[in-house]
C-alpha cells in the first residue's frame, strides 16, 4: 500500500480541504475503513487507497460548488495519480469505483463491491456520533449558516435547501445524518453506527430543548434511573443512550 502512496504523501494532497473534509477526516475514515475491511475480509489494499484518496480536493465546478459531484472529480484525480505511480489497471478501477460510490446524496453509483461498501460505511460513520456533530457545525460556521433556527420536529420537507442561510445543522441532521445508520452495508459498521447514532440523537434532542428554553424532563427521568455508582465515560455513554431512547 505504502509503495503507491504514503500517509504523508496523502496529507500533502489535502492542503485545500475545508475543516469538515480535511486530512483529519481522511485519517479517521482510513482508520475506520481499515478496521471494517479487516473484519469483513475485504481487499485491504483497495480499501486503504480508496479511503486515503476519497475526498481529494478538486477545482469547483462551473457553478462554483466545491462539493457538487466532488466524488466523481476525486475519483478521476485518484485514477490519474495511481496510474502515474504504476498501479495495475484492475487495482485502479477498484479504487475508482469505491470513490465514485461513497456519496450519500448522489447515489447514481451504488457500491457494487465489498470494498466499496467498506469505504461508504467508514465515511458515513465519520458523519454521525460526536465527530459528526462537530463536523456539521464546523461546516455551517465556515459557510455562514445559522447554527439553529427551529427544532427538528418543526422542519418541513420543503426546507431541504442547502443554499439558504437558514439551512442549519439541525436541518442536516433531519435530512441526512439521522438517516445514515439505515444505509450502512456491513455488520461491522452497523455495530459502531448504533452507538454513534445514539450519541448524535441525544445531542440534537438536548440542543432543541436548550434552544427553546425548555427542560428536557424525559431525559431527566431517564437519567434518574441510572445507578448512582456509575461514573466515567461508560456512564456518559449510558446517559446519552437513554436520552436518545427517550427522545425518539
Amino acid at each position: 500500500m505504502n509503495k503507491l502512496i504514503s500517509i504523508e504523501e496523502a496529507r500533502a494532497l489535502y492542503v485545500a480541504g475545508d475543516a469538515a473534509h480535511d486530512f483529519d477526516h481522511v485519517q479517521r475514515v482510513t482508520l475506520l475503513a481499515d478496521q471494517i475491511a479487516a473484519a469483513e475480509q475485504a481487499d485491504r489494499t483497495v480499501v486503504h487507497l480508496a479511503a486515503l484518496l476519497h475526498d481529494l480536493p478538486t477545482p469547483a465546478d462551473e457553478t462554483g460548488d466545491h462539493r457538487m459531484a466532488h466524488h466523481l472529480r476525486a475519483a478521476e484525480r485518484a485514477r490519474q495519480l495511481l496510474l502515474e505511480r504504476g498501479a495495475a489497471e484492475m487495482l485502479v478501477a477498484q479504487v475508482v469505483h469505491c470513490i465514485e460510490a461513497h456519496r450519500y446524496r448522489n447515489r447514481t453509483t451504488e457500491p457494487q463491491t465489498l470494498e466499496a461498501r467498506c469505504l461508504y460505511d467508514a465515511d458515513k460513520l465519520d458523519s454521525i456520533g460526536a465527530i459528526g456533530v462537530a463536523r456539521v457545525f464546523a461546516y455551517a460556521g465556515a459557510h455562514g449558516s445559522r447554527l439553529w433556527c427551529k427544532p427538528a420536529v418543526a422542519i418541513e420537507e420543503a426546507e431541504n435547501d442547502h443554499s439558504t442561510a437558514d439551512y442549519t445543522p439541525v436541518h442536516e441532521y433531519v435530512f441526512k445524518l439521522r438517516e445514515l445508520l439505515t444505509t450502512l452495508h456491513t455488520s461491522t459498521a452497523r455495530v459502531i453506527g448504533e452507538r454513534r447514532h445514539a450519541v448524535m440523537t441525544a445531542f440534537f434532542a438536548h440542543l432543541d430543548a436548550e434552544m427553546m428554553g425548555e427542560i428536557d424532563e424525559s431525559s431527566i427521568l431517564c437519567e434518574s434511573s441510572i445507578d448512582a455508582r456509575c461514573s466515567g465515560s461508560e456512564c456518559m455513554l449510558r446517559r446519552l443512550h437513554l436520552s436518545a431512547t427517550c427522545a425518539s
